[in-house]
């Protein structure tokens, strides 16, 4: 880029010496705003080109080194750092694109995907696999590999492949056990119970089956009993006046005076920011803290534009005023209307 302004700068001192006595008024003006022009397109193409090509040297002369490996190979060399995470995923994409429609491919490259922690690439290659292969069999075995994963994000995603098979058919069997059991583990009780009586619906009363899952509805409705003793509820008042559509999440805080990393934390979907938001000892952020012998905290609501916990410029928050502890069962209010800066 340096190349390119200095080469502008010479065309401009050329064209202001070359023409300067030649030209005069608006014939001048409009000279030199076409040799700006001219000199801008030529040099900036030459740029491109120059970088466009010598990249693709770069990625030719790379997958020559690598087109040998398999993908584990390949994840090995990454995790050695003997390549780097860009030049892992270029390869990937290349070899993947040779073959579009191979299901295999795309779902290994998925999994190693997940390996790194690139979830969201994870769930790329994964559609991309369903369309190789479509059918509620390849969702349904994806969403399984992001509920084994276990984090949030990861089960947000399993969510989505589920509910795409029972939006084809609500009374997919497979699909609404692990829907219930997804709901479970993102501890929304209540829609596991939901999915789960679905379910029992179709199986024989009486049965081994009919017994597990009248087991596991019960347990659900027991935690759900719990749940809704042992949290605190935060309203925002000025839902309302929220352009919401900025925002990619909420999120649901318990910060001490002090300062320091939360003492507990949810996220929310932007969505469910017209409910109740409950916030639970489960939220807690550190092992062994005790959300009610927390002292001197407050209560903060934000609204994040990137999605992730940390906050960031231009999002928008509320907050409580400083309280002495919490007690389980009580609610807050809560406006937002505090921008980080």
């Amino acid at each position: 880029m340096l190349v390119w302004l200095a080469l502008l700068l010479l065309v401009l001192v050329w064209a202001s010496w070359l023409f300067g006595q030649v030209f005069t008024g608006k014939r001048k003006v409009f000279v030199f705003i076409a040799m700006l022009l001219v000199s801008s397109l030529g040099t900036l193409g030459i740029y491109f080109f120059e970088g466009a090509h010598k990249e693709l040297q770069q990625t030719a002369s790379m997958h020559q080194q690598l087109k040998d490996l398999t993908l584990r190979q390949l994840a090995d060399k990454a995790d050695q750092r003997e390549i780097t995470m860009e030049q892992l995923l270029s390869e990937l994409r290349l070899r993947n694109e040779l073959e579009p429609n191979n299901f295999e491919k795309w779902r290994e490259l998925g999994t190693i995907f997940l390996r790194f922690g690139e979830i969201a690439r994870a769930d790329q290659a994964f559609t991309r696999a369903v369309s190789a292969k479509p059918g509620a069999e390849s969702r349904l075995e994806f969403a399984q590999t992001f509920m084994e994963l276990g984090t949030e994000e990861a089960l947000e995603y399993a969510e989505k492949h589920i509910k795409l098979v029972l939006i084809n058919n609500p009374k997919h069997e497979g699909a609404l056990l692990l829907q219930g059991i997804n709901n479970f583990k993102q501890r929304d009780y209540q829609s596991a119970v939901y999915y789960w009586s679905n379910l029992l619906k179709q199986r024989e009363p009486g049965s081994e089956s009919y017994k597990v899952i009248k087991e596991q509805i019960e347990l659900a409705e027991r935690k759900l009993k719990m749940e809704s003793l042992n949290h605190i509820k935060v309203v925002v008042d000025n839902i309302d006046q929220l352009l919401l559509t900025r925002y990619k999440k909420a999120f649901v805080l318990v910060r001490r005076a002090e300062g320091g990393p939360p003492v507990a934390v949810k996220s929310i979907d932007i969505a469910k920011l017209d409910e109740p938001l409950k916030l639970s000892p489960d939220n807690v952020m550190l092992p062994g803290v005790d959300l009610w012998a927390s002292e001197n905290v407050y209560v903060e609501v934000r609204l994040s534009q990137s999605g992730l916990a940390q906050p960031e410029t231009g999002d928008k928050f509320g907050k409580t005023e400083l309280l002495s502890s919490l007690t389980p069962s009580e609610t807050f209010h809560i406006e937002i209307t505090e921008r980080v800066e």
